[in-house]
């Protein structure tokens, strides 16, 4: 299975790298899945952000935990008409999703971050799919991503170059229990803004899937950092 070959890779690593040594750009529109209300979800990550609370990883908080779906543009790039229009697209043509059950686990990661595994990859494509033909219906330059696709939540990003024995091995004895089954019923467009150590993102709407009336929920007050 794609997320055990990524649990096999991350076990080849052998130094961590700084995830934040690139520079800082400017706020950016993202699609995300988000998960305020999923508290199983956010309790499993605080137990597992326990046993990785090493100094050169800075942890997500598990109330701001997210999965990145695609890029849509930078903020100033899109005028408000552009957006509200990708919304409403958005909006209409997710009605044709249903929400979907996926398993959110085990924990893998890269040299600059461990996350959990998502799986299986088929609906959460589609529903990528149908958010990326909304962003470019509207603004054919979006820098929307073309590498593979590996859904992933992301619980903690390294800070320092360092060997990665020390975190493979935390990971390897937490794996066997970090598995949970959640459902997508909804998108979110978010606003992205890089701190030097941290993200800070804002719901501007929310996709229903399913939903016959294309709901949107804006104007949410709080940056939420991750």
């Amino acid at each position: 299975m794609a997320n055990l070959e990524e649990l096999e890779r991350f076990r080849t690593i052998r130094r961590l790298r700084n995830h934040w040594s690139r520079p800082i750009g400017p706020p950016a529109y993202y699609w995300y899945l988000t998960f305020e209300e999923h508290t199983e979800l956010q309790s499993l990550a605080s137990k597992c952000q326990q046993a990785i609370s090493f100094p050169y990883y800075d942890l997500t908080p598990p109330r701001d935990l997210h999965m990145t779906l695609d890029k849509i543009a930078f903020d100033g790039d899109l005028t408000p008409d552009q957006l509200h229009r990708i919304e409403a697209i958005a909006a209409r043509t997710c009605r044709e999703i249903q929400p979907f059950d996926v398993t959110i686990g085990p924990l893998s990661g890269t040299p600059g971050a461990i996350g959990f595994s998502v799986f299986p990859i088929q609906p959460i494509d589609e529903l990528r799919n149908k958010l990326r033909q909304a962003t470019l219906s509207i603004y054919p330059e979006a820098p929307v991503t073309r590498s593979e696709f590996h859904p992933h939540i992301a619980i903690a990003y390294a800070n320092s170059d360092v060997p990665a024995a020390e975190a493979i091995a935390a990971l390897n004895e937490l794996n066997t229990a970090a598995f949970l089954n959640v459902t997508v019923e909804e998108g979110a467009l978010v606003l992205l803004k890089r701190h030097q150590r941290s993200y800070a993102w804002q719901p501007i709407s929310r996709v229903p899937l399913g939903s016959a009336d294309g709901r949107q929920a804006s104007g949410f007050p709080r940056d939420q950092s991750t």
